[in-house]
């Protein structure tokens, strides 16, 4: 009896979000969870009822292997003027690459995109307050999904 309450359970809770969600967002093979931020307080004066989620996934694999897995599944927006390398301070190339989930025009108004990044650039303690400096610069390539379907 207690076999049977597990099973259902289990696909009450892993098995049918995934079918319903699984054309979404599908994480990169092999890629590790690596942090989730999730802002508990909206800002004073802000009408959001929830703020949206950032998850943040890494993998040892190559930028150009992530790319393109993503755009396999996900539709790629170039953003304005975009395209020029940007050189980091250690003399790194940072490689970019944005994907957008819903039927958006544009990252600023899509509810659901990730960012394909390396080297990943992170901001210390996650929630942390960002200044504009990165505090570690890894080299690993990030996955970070945005999703704000909980706005209203």
């Amino acid at each position: 009896m207690k076999l049977g309450r597990y099973v259902l359970i289990f696909v009450i809770f892993i098995v049918l979000p995934a079918v319903a969600f699984g054309g979404a967002f599908k994480v990169y093979p092999g890629a590790k969870l690596d942090e989730i931020i999730d802002a508990s307080q909206p800002e004073v004066g802000n009408k959001m009822a929830k703020v949206p989620k950032v998850i943040i996934f890494t993998t040892d694999d190559l930028f150009d292997n992530v790319a393109s897995f993503y755009r396999s599944n996900a539709r790629e927006y170039r953003t304005p003027g975009g395209g020029k390398p940007v050189k980091l301070s250690s003399g790194q190339e940072l490689k970019e690459a944005y994907f957008i989930l819903d039927d958006a025009a544009d990252i600023s108004t899509s509810k659901h995109w990730i960012k394909i990044q390396r080297p990943y650039l992170g901001t210390g303690s996650p929630g942390g307050p960002f200044y504009g400096r990165y505090e570690k610069i890894r080299e690993v390539t990030a996955i970070i999904e945005e999703d704000k379907t909980s706005y209203p």
